[in-house]
C-alpha cells in the first residue's frame, strides 16, 4: 500500500516564550497546520501527552476533551497524518514516534530519501534530455 504524505516547512520565527502552548503551537505553525481557531495545537498537545505515556487517543476522547464535533476531529486528525506526524493504530492515534523530537528525525529522514530518489530521476531526465527522441547525442556546441 502506498501512503502519501505531504511535508510543508515554513520558516517561521521562533516564539517569544518558551513555553508548552507557544512551542506546540509554533511546531504546528512550522508544519504548515495551523488553523485560526487554535484546535490543531491543542489537538497535537494531546496526541504528544498519550503517545509518550505509550496509550494514544481516540477521535472519540479528542472529541470530549475538545468538545469539538467527531467529524472536525477526524479532519484535524487525518491532517496530521498526512503530515507524517502522526500515525493510526487501530482506533488510537499516535506520534510517528515515541516523542516529537523522534518524529521530527523520522520526517527528516524521510525527506532525505525522497531527495535522493528526487536527484537520481532529474538525472535520468538530463540524459534523456542530452539525446533526442532517437536515441542519438545532441552534438555540444
Amino acid at each position: 500500500m502506498v501512503t502519501e504524505e505531504r511535508i510543508a516547512i515554513k520558516q517561521v520565527n521562533r516564539p517569544a516564550k518558551e513555553n508548552v502552548d507557544a512551542l506546540v503551537s509554533w511546531f504546528c505553525e512550522s508544519l504548515d497546520l495551523s488553523d485560526k481557531d487554535d484546535l490543531e495545537p491543542t489537538m497535537l498537545k494531546e496526541i504528544i501527552n498519550t503517545s509518550m505515556k505509550g496509550s494514544g487517543v481516540t477521535s472519540r476522547e479528542l472529541k470530549s476533551r475538545l468538545n469539538t464535533p467527531r467529524t472536525t476531529v477526524i479532519y484535524h486528525l487525518n491532517r496530521f497524518i498526512y503530515s507524517g506526524i502522526v500515525v493510526r493504530k487501530g482506533r488510537r492515534y499516535y506520534l510517528r514516534s515515541t516523542d516529537m523530537a523522534s518524529t521530527l528525525e523520522e520526517l527528516q529522514a524521510d525527506m532525505e530519501r525522497d531527495f535522493v530518489r528526487l536527484i537520481e530521476f532529474a538525472q535520468r531526465m538530463d540524459a534523456m534530455f542530452e539525446s533526442d527522441v532517437y536515441g542519438r547525442r545532441r552534438s555540444r556546441k
